[in-house]
């Protein structure tokens, strides 16, 4: 992804108040063909795509056999074909993963990095829906979350278009053949979606508590980044055994979400200590500035017999207090403004 813009509060007003355009250069994406793709991909994935129909989307986590989390994928279902969809700062680590259990297996799969196949633009805000519409054939309120659909755009060329987004508010993804990339990213600037950094979505992510595992994943189980409910102990998959074995141990860390006092205006960074009369219980695990809280906000994984929310605790460096609080931090824009 693409982080060469300089006003990040401007365009996270953006996010919240209109529609910014996310170039997701560098996302990874990997698709999966065979008779036993799906069989495949129940196995190196924490959920089973059995229940998935044409047109839906599953997120998923991919562990390591320890259990730890390698990455979050969103899985989209085109009959017996499938397309991984990772963040660009795992692209690399999940396309050697797969693609190397896909090669070490017996069935009858395939694995192909296409990540350099495809441009990805996301546009998310509350006028988001208006500009999506644009390239869809049916009306978009009967595009359902975690769905989508391939259409026919420009020169008859295939156009995946889904309803996904991190930011809370309305979010769609856009795919085209790399060779349009330019030409649908001045498009859709045209129709009114305004160009946005990493640093302004990621600050969105954090008020809706969007985990954000690029800065959280680190060594951590699902237990630990507050996401075990996409994990499903039905089926086998890699990593299953010893995420069980912590499961039954207790995790020694949960994750928790805070808010600072004023006067704090930098975010710290991951790994400071969080302690109460000196005493350490975890360490920050990302945080940021909110412009709309004023404040800085962020999470941190506690001692688990301590991890709640409403406790004072002190940042080591610089010496602020902050306060344990339940997520979401805020309510998003686009949920005062009807999809139509």
């Amino acid at each position: 992804m693409r982080n060469v813009y300089s006003d990040p509060v401007a365009e996270y007003e953006l996010l919240r108040g209109a529609c910014g355009l996310i170039d997701y250069t560098g996302l990874g994406l990997l698709r999966i063909t065979g008779g036993e793709a799906a069989g495949f991909l129940s196995q190196v994935s924490t959920r089973s795509v059995d229940f998935l129909l044409e047109g839906q989307i599953s997120s998923a986590l991919l562990l390591n056999t320890d259990g730890t989390v390698l990455a979050e994928a969103l899985i989209h279902c085109s009959g017996n074909d499938y397309l991984v969809e990772v963040w660009p700062a795992q692209a690399a680590a999940v396309a050697d993963y797969l693609v190397a259990a896909g090669n070490a297996c017996a069935q009858d799969v395939t694995v192909q990095d296409v990540t350099g196949e495809y441009s990805v633009y996301g546009i998310e805000g509350p006028q988001a829906p208006a500009i999506a519409q644009k390239f869809l054939s049916f009306p978009i309120t009967s595009m359902s979350y975690s769905s989508f659909v391939t259409e026919s755009w420009g020169d008859e060329l295939d156009l995946l278009v889904s309803r996904t987004g991190v930011s809370g508010e309305y979010g769609y993804k856009l795919h085209v053949p790399v060779a349009a990339g330019n030409e649908l990213r001045e498009h859709l600037a045209g129709l009114g979606a305004q160009p946005v950094g990493l640093a302004a979505l990621n600050i969105c992510r954090m008020e809706m508590r969007f985990a954000n595992l690029e800065q959280e994943a680190d060594g951590a189980t699902p237990f630990e980044t507050g996401l075990q409910w996409m994990v499903d102990f039905g089926h086998e998959f890699i990593g299953k055994a010893a995420l069980a074995a912590h499961w039954e141990a207790g995790p020694a860390r949960r994750p928790v979400c805070w808010i600072a006092a004023e006067g704090l205006d930098e975010a710290p960074d991951a790994g400071t200590a969080l302690s109460v009369d000196g005493a350490a219980l975890g360490a920050v695990t990302h945080a940021v500035y909110s412009p709309r809280l004023e404040r800085v906000i962020g999470t941190a994984r506690l001692d688990a017999d301590v991890a709640a929310a409403g406790l004072e605790l002190t940042l080591e460096q610089p010496g602020h207090l902050v306060r344990t609080t339940a997520a979401p931090f805020l309510v998003a824009t686009s949920f005062g403004v009807p999809l139509e």
